[in-house]
């Protein structure tokens, strides 16, 4: 299941591509492909299809979300790419090879735009709710508070909730990506909320394994921190065991069911 929806979304987001860069130099656009292609951050963009399933939808709903979400994810990689974030990319796949920093620059930036330009003509009346939910997981509330704190190196403690600065960003594309799978699949409520939930949960989770993965749920579980296995746990328990989690459960324990 979980590689025939990765297929689907690297397809789809490689069309948006392809259509959004006709009269852009060939390079730029072969290098805005290899920011889609490279690295493990397509399955975290596909809770956005688990939550339109896990919401009684076809998983297709939730697709020009998680293209959307793939696209920010890699537009923030690749900036970190660039000479003096080095020590950021501890934990995040290498998109382009040996980028000039230019290249790089315009690669996340205008993956960056293309997502909020796919949310704007993709997700019907919903699309401004879900371009203010885009903007603020790579924002102030998200990937760009915690990264600038730990560029600063701002102690953890400053926080006003006492979070770490890892979880400032962690979580926040994931929870972007589940809450807009479910928004588009006409969940309200409880269950919208659950759904955000579970995609932040699962993101951090992931945030914490290390990069030796294999394919089995123990596997994963016995490799990963005691606040790693606690965060899936409490995602299972929010989405249950029943078939329409078996998206999520696949993007969780990395095995395809």
């Amino acid at each position: 299941m979980l590689q025939f929806w990765r297929e689907k979304l690297l397809e789809s987001a490689l069309l948006v591509v392809a259509d959004s860069s006709r009269d852009m130099p060939e390079e730029f656009g072969d290098a805005l492909r290899s920011c889609l292609t490279h690295g493990d951050h397509l399955e975290l963009s596909l809770l956005a299809c688990a939550a339109s399933m896990w919401c009684g939808e076809d998983p297709d709903i939730g697709l020009p979300i998680a293209v959307a979400s793939l696209m920010l994810r890699a537009g923030i990689t690749v900036h970190l790419q660039i000479s003096g974030f080095s020590r950021l990319l501890d934990g995040f796949p290498v998109l382009l090879d040996d980028p000039d920093p230019a290249c790089a620059i315009l690669c996340g930036d205008g993956l960056i735009a293309l997502a909020v330009e796919h949310l704007a003509g993709n997700a019907g009346r919903r699309s401004h709710e879900l371009i203010t939910d885009a903007v603020e997981a790579i924002g102030s509330r998200g990937v760009l508070a915690g990264l600038s704190l730990e560029m600063s190196g701002s102690s953890p403690l400053g926080l006003p909730d006492g979070r770490r600065t890892w979880e400032i960003h962690s979580g926040q594309i994931s929870r972007f990506a589940s809450r807009g799978g479910a928004l588009l699949a006409r969940a309200t409520g409880v269950m919208l909320d659950d759904a955000a939930m579970i995609g932040l949960l699962i993101g951090r989770a992931r945030f914490l394994v290390d990069g030796r993965r294999t394919p089995s749920m123990d596997g994963f579980k016995s490799r990963i921190s005691i606040e790693a296995r606690t965060l899936a746990e409490q995602a299972e328990t929010i989405m249950g065991h029943g078939p329409e989690a078996a998206l999520y459960s696949s993007i969780m324990y990395f095995s395809d069911l």
